[in-house]
């Protein structure tokens, strides 16, 4: 239901967009209107840029996690036309940090301190019950509960969750950090 409210909010912002890029009369003032509905029909709100390749880069939200304990993700992002949603947990982890998962999701795990989020990574981690998966470039698919990564050293990472709503997935993940 969510999914046909976002499409037919964007089909609202288009029919807005051609019909102010469609009138009659010449304005003498430069009209950002038009622009502004563009921008805001065609960018994904979020704190932080994520390259997922094969896609474009995506702007998600992110939840810092900062003490062990269990948790869900509220803040989701939504991608533009197609309505897949998205997030990401940002932590500073330690040897053996766990973050067990739980949900129906693709995961993405990224090595950095702050966003952008530029190149993904498979080293510095071990998955668990985490599939690997052709869909993005460094992904695994979380189907389901009991997914985990334990982090093999101290350093910051970002995990980014892409669902496609029309397969069963969600963005709000819940998850359990330990050994933090």
């Amino acid at each position: 239901m969510n999914s046909l409210a976002t499409k037919f909010k964007s089909l609202v912002l288009l029919a807005l967009v051609a019909g102010l890029s469609l009138q009659c009369e010449k304005k003498e003032e430069e009209d950002t209107t038009t622009l502004l509905l563009a921008s805001a029909l065609f960018s994904s709100q979020g704190d932080c840029t994520v390259s997922a390749p094969p896609r474009a880069s995506i702007n998600t939200f992110t939840t810092a996690v900062t003490a062990n304990g269990t948790g869900t993700i509220s803040k989701i992002g939504s991608v533009p036309i197609v309505g897949h949603q998205t997030a990401a947990l940002k932590l500073t982890a330690k040897n053996t940090t766990q973050v067990a998962l739980s949900g129906k999701s693709f995961v993405i795990v990224y090595q950095s301190s702050a966003c952008p989020l530029a190149t993904s990574t498979t080293t510095g981690f071990t998955p668990s019950n985490l599939t690997a998966s052709a869909e993005f470039t460094n992904s695994y698919t979380l189907d389901g509960s009991n997914g985990s990564i334990t982090f093999d050293g101290a350093r910051d990472y970002y995990i980014f969750f892409y669902a496609i709503p029309s397969r069963g997935q969600a963005a709000n993940i819940t998850y359990t950090v330990t050994n933090l």
